[in-house]
C-alpha cells in the first residue's frame, strides 16, 4: 500500500479515536470548557485553537491525497521505464510532477540545451513548498496560541486578585481568579494536545514529500545518463580531438617528407633520361652516316645547302 494512503488512514483513525474519547467524556469536557465560565475568554481562545487545528488538518489531508496521486504516477512511470515504448509518460496524467519533469527534460534535450538538474530540483522544491506553507504556519502557531491563551487567562486572574484586594477578599474576586487559572489550564491543554496530534501527521507529510521529490530526482538522473554533457565531458572530448589532430599533423609531415624524396628521385630519373636521349641521338647519327657511306647515298640537303 502507498505511504500516503497509510498515513491518511492513520490520520482518519486518529480523528475517529479522538471523537470517540470526546463522546465518552462529553459531560466532563462540557463542564470543564463550557459551563461555569465567568467570561467567554476560554471558549473563544479554545475555539480559535481548534479552528487553526482543523484547518491545518484539512490541508494535510489535501497534501496526502495529492502525493498519493504522485506516488501512483511514479509507480506507473517506473513500470514504463521497463517497457519498450516511445513515450514514457504514457498513461500518466499530464498534471503530475513526473510527467511535467519528463516533458521538460525532453524539451531541453531537443533544443540541444544542457539540462541543469540542480536548477530543476530547486524549482520543484520551491513549488512544492507552497503546499506545506500553511501547515508549517499552523505547526508553529499552535503552541503560541496556547501561550497567548495562558497570558489572557492570567490577566483575568490578576483582575480577580485586584478585586479581592480592593474589596477585602470578596467572593467575586476569588471566583474570577479561579476562572482565570482554569481558563489558562484549558487553553494550555488544548494547545498542547492539538500540537502533538498535528505535528505527528505534519511530519509524515514532510517525509512523504521529501521521499517523492527524491524519487523524481533519481528518475531524472536516469533519464539524463548518456545525454547530458558536463564540463568534464567537454574537456575529455577536446583532449581526444587534440590528440587526433596531433596524429594527423605527424602523418602529414611524414607524407611531405616522402613526397620530397619522390620529387628528388623523379628529378634524377628525368636527368638520366635526358642523358640517355643525347647518347641515342649520337648513335643514330653515326648509324645514318654508315648507312649512307655503305650504300653511297647522297647526303640530304638541309635548308642551309639550298641557299
Amino acid at each position: 500500500m502507498q505511504t500516503c494512503k497509510v498515513a491518511l488512514i492513520q490520520l482518519l483513525t486518529g480523528i475517529f479515536v479522538v471523537l470517540f474519547l470526546v463522546f465518552l467524556n462529553y459531560n466532563f469536557l462540557h463542564e470543564f470548557y463550557i459551563e461555569n465560565q465567568e467570561t467567554l475568554a476560554g471558549p473563544i481562545i479554545n475555539g480559535f485553537i481548534l479552528v487553526l487545528f482543523f484547518s491545518g488538518l484539512i490541508r494535510i489531508i489535501q497534501g496526502y491525497r495529492f502525493y498519493s496521486r504522485e506516488e501512483a504516477a511514479l509507480k506507473k512511470f517506473r513500470k514504463n521505464l521497463t517497457r519498450d515504448i516511445d513515450e514514457l509518460d504514457e498513461g500518466i496524467s499530464s498534471q503530475s510532477i513526473i510527467a511535467q519533469r519528463y516533458q521538460r527534460v525532453r524539451e531541453l534535450q531537443k533544443a540541444g540545451t544542457n539540462v541543469d538538474q540542480n536548477a530543476l530540483a530547486a524549482t520543484l522544491i520551491a513549488q512544492q513548498s507552497l503546499r506545506t506553507s500553511y501547515p508549517i504556519f499552523i505547526n508553529n502557531i499552535l503552541i503560541l496560541a496556547g501561550v497567548f491563551g495562558t497570558i489572557i487567562s492570567l490577566s483575568i486572574s490578576l483582575v480577580g486578585a485586584n478585586e479581592m484586594i480592593s474589596s477585602g477578599g470578596s467572593i467575586t474576586g476569588m471566583t474570577t481568579v479561579i476562572h482565570g487559572m482554569s481558563t489558562a489550564l484549558s487553553t494550555t491543554m488544548t494547545a498542547i494536545f492539538c500540537y502533538v496530534f498535528f505535528h505527528f501527521f505534519y511530519s509524515k507529510l514532510t517525509d512523504i514529500q521529501t521521499n517523492i521529490l527524491s524519487q523524481i530526482e533519481e528518475i531524472t538522473q536516469s533519464l539524463l545518463d548518456g545525454h547530458n554533457v558536463t564540463e568534464s565531458d567537454v574537456l575529455r572530448n577536446t583532449d581526444n580531438i587534440l590528440q587526433q589532430l596531433q596524429s594527423l599533423i605527424t602523418e602529414m609531415k611524414n607524407t611531405q617528407v616522402e613526397n620530397s624524396h619522390a620529387a628528388i628521385q623523379l628529378a634524377n630519373v628525368i636527368k638520366i633520361s635526358q642523358q640517355n636521349n643525347g647518347s641515342i641521338n649520337h648513335h643514330m647519327d653515326r648509324l645514318e652516316t654508315l648507312l649512307r657511306d655503305g650504300f653511297r647515298l647522297p647526303k640530304l640537303k638541309g635548308p642551309s645547302d639550298n641557299s
